[in-house]
């Protein structure tokens, strides 16, 4: 006794079921493809490239932020003589607010705002009677805060310039005279 079953076809229309496609030759048709890989040599270059790009953009970053206007940068780039300016150049600042300059060590020097010279007895920390420096030993900080009966009693509104000429106490100012300046923006 030989009994013929028939199988119900399989729901995902595997070959030999009723009413799945048969491939020309018989056999079953092609899988469909995976997802796209990328070969190991592909990937290598597409890293290196990707790295070359970043350290351009870092490199063109740097060269630009690089600004030669920076009187602290161009004091030598490793601050030879300006240790800050005050206020920072291209800001802003109050028209009662402090502008100078802190110098290094053994550095001195002179101020003029808007073209206006600020004597040393105007200045914040006054004029040293023993040696006749416009700073102290020790600060070498020249600032002005305007007020009352001073040069300025305020500063004026506007884009404001600020020069000091400043020089090594050691050397001379003959031999070692540097002039700085710097703009901000008055409010």
């Amino acid at each position: 006794m030989s009994t013929t079953s028939s199988s119900p076809p399989s729901p995902n229309g595997s070959p030999g079921s009723p009413g799945a496609p048969a491939s020309p030759n018989g056999s079953s048709p092609p899988a469909p493809p995976g997802p796209f890989r990328y070969s190991t040599r592909f990937k290598i270059v597409a890293v290196a490239i990707l790295a070359v790009a970043i350290v351009l953009g870092v490199v063109a970053y740097g060269l630009a932020s690089d600004s030669t206007d920076d009187p602290v940068a161009s004091s030598g780039g490793t601050r030879e003589f300006v240790e800050q300016l005050i206020p920072p150049g291209d800001s802003q600042v109050l028209q009662q607010g402090t502008v100078g300059i802190d110098l290094v060590t053994g550095w001195t020097g002179e101020l003029t705002i808007d073209d206006v010279a600020i004597p040393s007895s105007d200045l914040d920390s006054g004029q040293q009677e023993s040696t006749g420096d416009t700073v102290s030993s020790g600060l070498e900080r020249i600032t002005f805060t305007p007020g009352a009966g001073k040069v300025m009693e305020s500063l004026p509104l506007g884009p404001v310039c600020a020069e000091a000429i400043v020089w090594d106490r050691a050397a001379g100012r003959a031999n070692s005279q540097r002039t700085v300046s710097w703009c901000f923006e008055v409010i």
